[in-house]
C-alpha cells in the first residue's frame, strides 16, 4: 500500500483552517481591489526612459498560493483510517476530476473570450483539486452511510 506519499492526517485540519481566509482574500482582491499595503514592493521595469520605477503589490500572489497550499493539504492528507479501498476512491476521484477539468476547459475555450477567458482560466486552476475533494468526500460519505444502514 502506497500511503507513504500522503501527508499526515493532522494537515487536513490545517488546510481547512487556511482555506477560508485565503479564499476570502482572493475574492476581495479580485472584486474589491483589496490589497495589503505591506505587500507592496518597489521595482523597475523597462519603459520610455530606460527604466521606470513602479510598485507591485503581491496580495493576489499570496492569496493564490494560500488557496493552492490549503487545497493541497486537504486533498493529499491521509484519512483517519487509510486502507486500499480509500486509495481506490482517491484514484477514481482523481480520474473524474481530470476528466471534468478537461471538459470544463474545452467548454470555456469555446464559449469565453477576452478578459472573461482570462478570469475563467484563473479560477480553472483550482478545479482539479476542488472536484477531487468534492467527489472523494461525497463517495466516502455515501460509502459510510451504506455501511451504517446495514
Amino acid at each position: 500500500m502506497l500511503t507513504k506519499i500522503l501527508l499526515p492526517h493532522r494537515f487536513k485540519k490545517f488546510g481547512w483552517i487556511l482555506l477560508l481566509p485565503f479564499a476570502v482574500l482572493l475574492f476581495a482582491n479580485n472584486y474589491a481591489s483589496f490589497e495589503f499595503i505591506w505587500l507592496t514592493i518597489p521595482g523597475l521595469k523597462a519603459g520610455g526612459s530606460l527604466f521606470e520605477i513602479f510598485d507591485k503589490n503581491f496580495t493576489l500572489e499570496l492569496a493564490l498560493i494560500g488557496v493552492f497550499i490549503s487545497l493541497f493539504l486537504i486533498a493529499f492528507s491521509k484519512e483517519k483510517e487509510e486502507d486500499e479501498y480509500i486509495q481506490k476512491l482517491r484514484l477514481d476521484s482523481l480520474l473524474v476530476a481530470c476528466y471534468t477539468h478537461t471538459f470544463i476547459l474545452i467548454i470555456g475555450t469555446l464559449v469565453l473570450y477576452g478578459f472573461g477567458f482570462l478570469e475563467f482560466m484563473g479560477y480553472n486552476m483550482f478545479t482539479i483539486q476542488l472536484i477531487f475533494i468534492g467527489r472523494f468526500k461525497w463517495v466516502l460519505y455515501k460509502q459510510r452511510q451504506s455501511i451504517l444502514a446495514f
